[in-house]
């Protein structure tokens, strides 16, 4: 055997060939057999683009995240948070557990402020916004990388993620239990079914309108249960069992779709864990359990027909008003939807159009339940524009579609000129030259669409037109997109009251009262947070922002000067006490309340372009600061 392996095989050499031995082939063949992998492999265009579209979606979440004071509904929760982190007892039963947990440990981390009260927030939204990557299989690349770009740029998911409210956590969970859903029942993997719990997890400790999802999903499975129930059964007949009970033998192997695997088990422990753990901030907060269980109740309590004072406008007007790119696009996309055979298309279609039927009977619904309609709708928007990209890239050409696009943002941009120029000018009633301005808009408008048809007419193709006017449409949406999020999150706070989206936001002169309070304090005890304050009727965005004061006596009504020292006393604007002449007072409104309706046209025009208008919005609750002057 030795003399056989020591055996070379020899063979005549090339006169230009330098001899090669036996150990050198050897090597060259395993070179051959193992190329050499390139390190950068994952770098590729689309990983750049994702990683381009998270670092501006967490930049826009994070930036001046402090910059508006918490209003009332926002600082209701955070109250409760900030009572976990003092270590008292939760006596409220109407709030999201989920919320109060998440921020106890935000506080923890990093103190409690205003831009650490939505930190909860900006978590669920960065989520929503890489939940698209685990549908890449199932719906495209491209589809994906367009929905987590809408996701981020959003201005309503946007608000959602910068301000305290339970529906961006809603929306989240639900698309962690679509997305693990359908990903489970395609290959088994264990980490789908953890997603799934967890989102369950999440969506039922969060708030009450994780039971419109729940009605809303249970409807599509129940109308389409045979294509559902095969899902289930492939899902669990590629489930990678344990070692355990891959020891079955062949007669049990063939019950095991119709039993539970020790894979489900694990996820139905995990969701448990994690239900327990958020519902009670990790058993900190026993009563998150009970509260949990009474989100249904608060659900139901949405129908009435009795107006609530957190309730918000319908998502058919804030969609319109906020997110004119994916209404149009996600309306196409539905329509390509419905003529499609795909299970999980349609399952969006049906979780937009039953999350809008149900919107718009909840009389009561919270201002930020338009989430839960616009989730599926940034699907269908992408889906839409996918196709759009794709024949671009097979039948576009700078020649046609590029000058469409050229010719379409230069004319339009003149006639938007025009019609700002005509809003902010007063028009005589002789001026009719001025009254008619609006007309350069209109022929703008129609200048373009002319160019449209005759681009068609001439190529003898209207394909042209159409794939013009259409990225011509989606160039535009997406500037209107940006500008309307630009002015909703980022605009002044004397603005906020204007933006629909933000209900009732808190009002300037809430920050005037407390500067107020903190150089009071100041001058009569050397510090800005040491003052004596008697407070009665306070509302929870005012309480929020005298958190810090130190020497503050509670009461529920104050009919005669405070028995204390205290020279400071705030009541609410219905409450006059006798205080005497030693008392001066100043009311301040704490939040601010405006509607579009009834606005005359130039004026609705206005407001629909710059989401600001010359009316003053009306001041909501108010609380009266008495000063005792003559003492020091």
């Amino acid at each position: 055997m030795n003399k056989i392996k020591e055996k070379t095989v020899t063979r005549s050499a090339h006169p230009q060939e330098t001899p090669t031995t036996a150990p050198e082939m050897e090597t060259q063949a395993v070179d051959q057999a193992q190329p050499e992998t390139n390190p950068l492999a994952w770098l590729t265009l689309e990983a750049v683009l994702y990683g381009l579209v998270i670092v501006v979606g967490v930049s826009l979440r994070l930036w001046h995240l402090g910059n508006y004071p918490l209003s009332d509904s926002e600082a209701q929760q955070s109250l409760l948070a900030l009572q976990l982190y003092n270590g008292d007892f939760i006596q409220s039963t109407s709030y999201s557990p989920l919320l109060v947990s998440v921020n106890g440990l935000a506080y923890l981390l990093f103190q409690d402020s205003g831009a650490t009260a939505r930190l909860s927030s900006v978590l669920f939204g960065v989520a929503l916004m890489l939940l698209p990557l685990t549908l890449r299989r199932q719906l495209g690349s491209a589809t994906c990388l367009i929905a987590a770009a809408l996701f981020a740029i959003s201005p309503t998911v946007l608000f959602l993620s910068r301000t305290v409210n339970s529906e961006i956590a809603v929306a989240t969970g639900a698309l962690m239990i679509f997305s693990g859903f359908f990903n489970w029942s395609e290959d088994g993997q264990q980490r789908w079914l953890f997603l799934l719990a967890g989102g369950l997890a999440v969506l039922l400790t969060a708030g009450p309108l994780a039971y419109s999802i729940i009605v809303v999903f249970a409807v599509v499975v129940l109308i389409r249960w045979s294509a559902f129930k095969a899902l289930w059964q492939q899902g669990l007949s590629q489930t990678h069992l344990d070692s355990d009970a891959s020891e079955n033998s062949e007669a049990d192997s063939e019950e095991t779709p119709n039993t539970f695997t020790p894979t489900l088990q694990r996820a139905g422990i995990f969701f448990l864990v994690a239900l327990l753990l958020l519902s009670t901030a990790a058993t900190l907060n026993l009563s998150g359990l009970s509260v949990t269980t009474n989100l249904f109740v608060d659900w139901l309590g949405r129908f009435s027909f009795q107006p609530r004072l957190d309730g918000g406008f319908n998502a058919v007007f804030l969609l319109t008003l906020y997110e004119i790119l994916i209404v149009i696009a996600g309306l196409v996309g539905l329509a390509f939807t419905i003529l499609s055979r795909d299970l999980l298309k349609l399952s969006l279609a049906g979780w937009f159009l039953g999350a809008l039927l149900l919107d718009m009977i909840m009389m009561g619904r919270p201002t930020g339940s338009v989430i839960i309609s616009l989730v599926p709708m940034i699907w269908l928007a992408a889906m839409a524009l996918s196709i759009l990209a794709e024949n671009i890239q097979i039948w576009g050409h700078w020649g046609n579609e590029g000058v469409i696009l050229a010719s379409g943002v230069v004319i339009l941009g003149f006639g938007y000129i025009g019609l700002t120029g005509w809003l902010v000018r007063a028009c005589g009633a002789d001026d009719r030259f001025c009254q008619l301005a609006w007309l350069q808009t209109v022929a703008a408008v129609a200048l373009f669409l002319v160019i449209v048809f005759f681009f068609g007419f001439v190529q003898n193709d209207a394909g042209i037109s159409l794939r013009g006017l259409a990225v011509t449409g989606a160039v535009l949406g997406l500037i209107l997109m940006i500008g309307f999020g630009w002015r909703l999150n980022y605009g002044p706070l004397k603005n906020l009251a204007y933006q629909p989206l933000a209900g009732i936001p808190a009002s300037t002169e809430m920050l005037d009262l407390v500067d107020t309070l903190s150089e009071e304090s100041l001058i009569r005890a050397r510090d800005k947070r040491m003052i004596d304050i008697t407070l009665s009727g306070a509302t929870p965005g005012l309480l929020w922002q005298l958190r810090d004061f130190e020497n503050i006596t509670h009461t529920g009504s104050i009919v005669e000067p405070p028995a204390t020292t205290a020279v400071i006393t705030l009541t609410a604007d219905d409450e006059q006490p006798n205080l005497g002449e030693a008392y001066i007072g100043q009311d301040f409104a704490l939040n601010a309340v405006w509607s579009p309706v009834g606005l005359p046209v130039k004026d609705l025009i206005n407001w629909l372009v710059y989401r600001e208008t010359t009316q003053r919005p009306q001041r909501g609750n108010q609380a009266i600061l008495w000063l005792r002057y003559g003492t020091g």
